[in-house]
């Protein structure tokens, strides 16, 4: 006989005595794998100390080197796995309801690569804009150069347009990415029960990020192109190689050439992508569900 402390659950009887003696919910490690971390974080002061010590060309090493390919390879991995798992609807079977999620995730992790290359930087935590590796931070930099070097008006101008260049306030897409990134992909925003902006409550354009990513990509091109004729800006400037013991002179990579890695990021992530989608076996969802029940991976 149930007790006054039964509840209806949607349409059963569930005793509250059972359910609160539910075991917690725990990880699938043991205590003993957890590392063990001395000591604590740099404060913003060491860190503002320590990057500022760098020359600037470490931040633009960082990103043209990192983050630009990295907002390239999360939006074509986002891309083209919408592309070629479009024949697995959610509805389907578990891999298509599986690859839904993932791809979901994808293209949220590929908003905020991508708005991580038009970040405003860490403000008074980072008053010389050396600490944070996206355009508008490098940009920022620069300009204190050029001042400081009393650099022609031209040289500042060109600065000043490729600033404007990726004003998110000027244009659309990069508008759009920012309000993702705010209201979905990097807070847990209420807003977009009450702001419709966009439809972005509802649906997300792939067309308008992808916009916004060839955008910050060809500004990230023409800022490592200005800062090659820009006198002023030789500490932003990619050093030379340095002789191997040997003699031997190690082969470089202009960062001037990002939109050619950009290609070249993108063609290898769809053959990735294409890959895996051939791996992915079975015609049908009863085929796929004989693979997916004999398949035995790793186990915790």
């Amino acid at each position: 006989m149930c007790s006054s402390h039964c509840v209806c659950l949607r349409g059963r009887i569930c005793c509250l005595d059972w359910v609160m003696k539910l075991s917690p919910f725990e990880s699938e490690y043991a205590d003993s794998a957890l590392p063990t971390f001395e000591g604590g974080p740099a404060t913003h002061d060491v860190a503002r100390t320590n990057a500022n010590a760098e020359a600037p060309w470490t931040q633009m090493s960082v990103l043209l080197g990192t983050t630009v390919i990295q907002a390239v390879q999360s939006f074509y991995l986002a891309k083209r796995s919408r592309q070629y798992f479009r024949d697995l609807p959610e509805n389907d079977d578990r891999v298509g309801q599986a690859i839904e999620g993932i791809n979901s995730r994808l293209m949220r992790m590929a908003v905020l690569d991508i708005a991580a290359l038009n970040d405003g930087g860490l403000g008074r935590h980072d008053p010389d804009n050396s600490r944070t590796a996206s355009l508008p931070t490098a940009h920022q930099r620069m300009k204190r150069h050029l001042t400081d070097a009393d650099a022609s008006a031209a040289d500042l101008e060109n600065l000043n347009k490729l600033r404007t260049d990726i004003n998110s306030d000027h244009y659309l897409p990069l508008k759009y990415v920012r309000h993702l990134r705010n209201k979905w992909a990097g807070h847990p925003s209420l807003d977009r029960r009450f702001d419709s902006w966009a439809s972005a409550d509802k649906t997300l354009s792939i067309a308008a990020v992808e916009a916004a990513l060839a955008r910050l990509v060809n500004n990230a091109h023409d800022t490592a192109l200005f800062v090659s004729t820009a006198p002023a800006l030789q500490s932003f400037r990619q050093p030379l190689a340095a002789a191997r013991p040997d003699g031997s002179i190690p082969m470089q990579v202009e960062l001037s050439e990002v939109i050619v890695w950009a290609g070249l990021m993108r063609e290898y992530t769809g053959k990735n992508i294409r890959a895996l989608r051939a791996q992915i076996t079975g015609e049908s969802m009863l085929e796929r569900l004989v693979h997916t029940e004999a398949y035995r991976g790793e186990q915790y």
